[in-house]
């Protein structure tokens, strides 16, 4: 937090976009967090209607509705690992409270991770999702709830 009670967008986060056969790799201004669990329950308490993103070959500013993404990822790097065999329900996840969830979108990819435990997880039309691959290229998901085929809870974690 800055002085003003206002948070520090000094960072800009690598992300990759994906909606349709489309995807986007650039970066996103977004608050510092200190941790994970900071990240999660200071989340904005409604979904995005935008994300404004740097594309990281033409450098230009893009505006991407959410409503037309199936999910935003932010990840550690842009080429991640294509070979990586996703872990699941596994004992080497990051020990934070939250719903434990198993998500499958439409085009058919799987992935689990911890949902903060609100009220907006159920009212809102997107979520955060912290993923529980520790060897993940992922870092954090924001999931559009439009482009699940199902999402199951597959318990709850308290600290």
């Amino acid at each position: 937090m800055t002085p003003e009670g206002n948070l520090d967008f000094s960072r800009s986060e690598k992300v990759v976009i994906q909606f349709g056969s489309r995807t986007i790799k650039g970066f996103l201004d977004s608050p510092s967090w200190k941790t994970v669990e900071e990240l999660l329950s200071h989340a904005p308490h409604s979904s995005p209607e935008s994300f404004r993103v740097r594309n990281s070959e033409t450098n230009i500013v893009e505006e991407i509705e959410a409503k037309e993404i199936k999910a935003v990822f932010y990840v550690n790097s842009f080429e991640g690992d294509a070979e990586h065999q996703h872990l699941n329900f596994h004992s080497r996840a990051p020990i934070v409270h939250g719903i434990w969830m198993r998500l499958q979108f439409l085009d058919g990819e799987v992935m689990e991770g911890i949902v903060f435990n609100s009220i907006h997880y159920l009212v809102e039309p997107g979520f955060f999702l912290l993923p529980t691959d520790p060897e993940s290229n992922n870092k954090l998901v924001y999931v559009m709830k439009s482009q699940l085929a199902d999402h199951r809870v597959l318990g709850i974690r308290k600290l």
